[in-house]
């Protein structure tokens, strides 16, 4: 317990502080409740500050397998000064903080699977998180489907579940269609969306308004691919390729843009992983063209949006039909179609709750 009465709330994670949005919000809105200490590595990202916590940096330089036993002993060493709860975004490895005989009450986290073109890597890294999780008392994962598909030990499972910010309050009209993107570009196919946004102009655009924006950053050269499909279909005056935009940095664009495209393929590495984005389109006001993966199904329906397959054929088909129905959608309808998914409801009727569960059974 800290000085101040709050609970000592450690979290550690990879990702340098504000760049992964699920722990940046734990942070944000468990503030009050905690004294935070979060520890990640130093990106070179610029900074952001954590109101009412302390944030340590661990230097990201040398050797890959160096840089980790730099970061597994600076959680080491904040593991022992901490006298409340440890919440760890599971990275591999990170149960040798249990094994060090680190007896403080620790949550291992989950937010996805692991995501990897070979089969075989995926089956290898599920069973490696699957056996990490055997070592720690609490284990906190994204979904239900998540936690089955891994097959983790239901006894000790917590459904923290996906969570959204309202980015902008501004009612939409659907006169014309605005279409956004907003997510990493790298193994999304988003390809497939140009093409099928091409397919319907040709089809059923004449004369009619629309401009595509994607924004989203990429590790392997899918950004300047994307700028060449634009560029070969002439459509260079109507789709914005702006690459990585923070969080912070978005209002403008979610004022300007009417439909959301929550474009993920439909296959066993994302079908039990929630879309952060689809949520936020939907908190927007905007209706959503969603391929139909099990979790978007849970919160697309005809009064917020359609769902497609993960061709350019039904991404066309999908456009056509928000297009068709544009005069049905009500910005102040969809924007309250899920409120149980803001991150300010989730952190405060789950996320502190729970960890201040698992410290009062440590007083006991």
């Amino acid at each position: 317990m800290a000085g101040d009465g709050k609970p000592e709330l450690l979290v550690l994670k990879r990702t340098q502080f504000g760049y992964h949005l699920h722990t940046y919000y734990y942070c944000k809105f468990a503030a009050s409740h905690f004294r935070i200490t979060h520890v990640s590595f130093d990106l070179g990202e610029p900074k952001f500050c954590l109101k009412g916590g302390e944030t340590k940096y661990v230097a990201y330089r040398g050797r890959r397998f160096l840089r980790y036993l730099r970061l597994l002993a600076v959680c080491a060493r904040e593991t022992r000064k901490c006298r409340g709860a440890v919440f760890i975004n599971y990275f591999p490895g990170c149960s040798l903080l249990r094994c060090l005989g680190l007896r403080r009450p620790m949550v291992m986290d989950i937010r996805s699977s692991w995501i990897h073109k070979s089969p075989r890597v995926r089956r290898w890294a599920s069973r490696l998180m699957r056996w990490e999780s055997r070592l720690f008392r609490y284990v906190s994962v994204i979904s239900l489907g998540l936690a089955e598909r891994l097959r983790l030990p239901s006894a000790k499972v917590h459904i923290l579940p996906l969570g959204a910010e309202q980015i902008t309050v501004a009612a939409k009209k659907f006169d014309r269609v605005d279409l956004l993107y907003v997510g990493t570009l790298d193994g999304r196919r988003i390809e497939d969306t140009l093409v099928g946004f091409e397919r319907f102009l040709r089809d059923h655009g004449a004369g009619t308004a629309f401009t595509y924006t994607i924004i989203g950053g990429s590790n392997n050269g899918q950004l300047e691919r994307l700028r060449q499909v634009v560029h070969l279909k002439g459509m260079d005056d109507i789709v914005r390729l702006l690459g990585y935009v923070h969080k912070t940095h978005l209002r403008d664009v979610f004022d300007r843009c009417n439909v959301g495209v929550s474009y993920v393929p439909i296959s066993d590495i994302y079908d039990c992983q929630p879309v952060t984005k689809t949520f936020e389109y939907l908190y927007a006001g905007m209706p959503v063209i969603a391929t139909a993966t099990t979790e978007n199904r849970k919160v697309v329906n005809r009064l917020n949006g359609v769902l497609i397959q993960d061709t350019p054929e039904d991404f066309a088909r999908g456009l056509k039909e928000v297009y068709d129905r544009r005069d049905e959608f009500d910005s102040d309808r969809i924007r309250h179609c899920c409120p149980e998914a803001s991150w300010d409801h989730i952190v405060n009727q789950n996320f502190v709750p729970y960890i201040q569960n698992i410290c009062r059974s440590q007083l006991r």
